[in-house]
């Protein structure tokens, strides 16, 4: 019987504990999250360093375990002559947005040159309807090979427009 009393006993202290210390605020929650990653921040001396791709390009030939004969790096120590303003190389996202800002401006070009060229065979078409046009004059001669012209330009327009899309997609601009 007391073995079974103090059975009780434990069970329902540590339920009660489990109780107390479950319903916790997600305030509550976020203060002891911040206040544990201060103090691993400051075990650590500071912030973290984020590995990026350009720190494992920058190594040179070999590999980690095997690094090549002269691995000095020169980003480490600059020339007596470098000043200390002098321009960074461009990283691979600076180099990308920069190829993708002039496929985009080129692909924009592109796009309103086939809007203006579809403007210009829309009133050649236009103007070839008009019935106040002689049928078979000078006129109209001349307007049809206009049109004939500005339709073969927009075909290469809008083929321009085709492959700069196609650019795009392959080099995944989209």
């Amino acid at each position: 019987m007391r073995l079974l009393t103090r059975s009780l006993l434990t069970v329902s202290a540590v339920a009660l504990a489990a109780a107390v210390a479950w319903p916790q605020s997600l305030g509550e929650i976020a203060a002891r999250e911040k206040e544990r990653q201060e103090k691993v921040k400051r075990k650590t001396g500071g912030a973290a360093h984020v590995i990026t791709e350009d720190d494992l390009r920058g190594r040179g030939a070999g590999t980690y375990s095997q690094p090549a004969a002269d691995s000095a790096n020169p980003a480490a120590s600059p020339s007596p002559g470098a000043s200390p303003g002098a321009a960074k190389p461009k990283t691979d996202d600076e180099l990308r947005a920069e190829q993708e800002k002039a496929w985009r401006e080129r692909l924009q070009q592109a796009q309103e040159d086939v809007t203006r060229l579809q403007t210009g065979v829309d009133n050649l078409q236009r103007e070839l309807g008009d019935p106040s046009m002689g049928v078979y004059g000078p006129g109209r001669a001349r307007s049809i090979s206009r049109l004939e012209e500005a339709q073969k330009q927009l075909a290469a327009a809008k083929q321009k427009v085709d492959d700069l899309q196609e650019e795009g997609r392959r080099s995944r601009f989209r």
